[in-house]
């Protein structure tokens, strides 16, 4: 390898000057800090292709985004070595030089896919979906980066086996979910600048609280099917003695205010809680049936995501008790 050779992120960089690309773009993904297993995940977009790279420290994980953007150039022929050449780079070798050291072996035995699979059932919530994004290095040892995805709630993993892989994103779904589902009990967590984004805020917490307020007297029937949930409707609107018609100035309104009244003449009060605020807001809004309900939304602002959540849970209304 010539001495001139660059690390990843300065190779990128020049490629993308050479070629009059535009500049590559690096952004935070993912953040875990103030512990003894930093982590960090970085999602670049250059020329077409996307990557994301994993590392115990900002910088080894935007190298191994850059790392992972340069192959896949090269195999499209945008990217030759020999131009340009790149320093040989491995994340795992710098992870271990750091004292970390993606898919280690002591988390072999850790199996988190199941209980993660588990919570979800408990929950009522659609099961996990797994994704692999990328496949990269050389034969005798491969890096793979696998997400999951629940709802709009995604968390990302590498590690040297697809299983290995699968696992470390289950686990860290299953942190994101402590503080996402409000039937956990949750204590307010110290908070460092890299966690702001992951962890709970004040008003999040505020929310949690309201739930739990909200839910704490009621049992959830984990008999009932997702087909059978429009059946909780029925039966209110039997035993309240009421008809669409009793409803119709509501569904005219369509606004928190309506909603509130019109679940209140079923004995029934909804709450509104963030899953994600940074943009794009996230906003999720469970009513306290004895069969979980929930719906989600999704805005560019606190205000617009609130009013989708709204609209959508009317729409499900509507359905339900025709």
């Amino acid at each position: 390898m010539s001495k001139l050779a660059k690390n990843p992120a300065m190779v990128l960089q020049e490629l993308t000057v050479k070629k009059c690309l535009g500049p590559p773009n690096f952004e935070i993904v993912h953040s875990i800090s103030g512990t003894h297993e930093n982590r960090f995940d970085y999602r670049v977009r250059v020329a077409g292709v996307e990557a994301i790279g994993t590392g115990s420290s900002k910088q080894i994980s935007k190298h191994d985004a850059a790392y992972k953007a340069l192959k896949m150039l090269e195999e499209i022929g945008i990217y030759d070595p020999v131009e340009l050449p790149m320093e040989e780079f491995k994340a795992s070798a710098m992870q271990k030089q750091a004292g970390y050291r993606i898919g280690s072996p002591n988390k072999l035995s850790i199996n988190c896919i199941g209980p993660l699979k588990d919570l979800c059932m408990e929950n009522k919530i659609e099961d996990p979906v797994f994704t692999e994004i990328s496949d990269v290095g050389p034969p005798h040892c491969r890096e793979f980066t696998y997400e999951c995805c629940i709802g709009s709630v995604k968390t990302i993993a590498t590690a040297n086996t697809k299983k290995m892989a699968k696992q470390l994103t289950a686990k860290e779904m299953l942190e994101r979910l402590k503080y996402i589902l409000p039937t956990i009990k949750l204590e307010a967590p110290r908070k460092t600048e890299e966690q702001k984004t992951l962890m709970p805020s004040e008003i999040d917490l505020a929310a949690l609280q309201k739930y739990n307020e909200v839910f704490s007297d009621i049992v959830p029937d984990k008999k009932v099917k997702v087909d059978d949930f429009a059946s909780v409707f029925n039966r209110l609107m039997l035993e309240y003695k009421k008809t669409r018609e009793d409803f119709n100035e509501e569904f005219t309104e369509i606004s928190p205010d309506s909603l509130e009244r019109m679940l209140k003449k079923l004995g029934l009060q909804y709450v509104i809680f963030p899953l994600q605020e940074q943009e794009p807001i996230i906003l999720a809004l469970r009513i306290n049936c004895d069969v979980p309900f929930a719906t989600m939304a999704v805005g560019r602002t606190e205000e617009l995501a609130k009013s989708e959540v709204i609209n959508n849970t009317f729409k499900m209304l509507d359905c339900f008790i025709k």
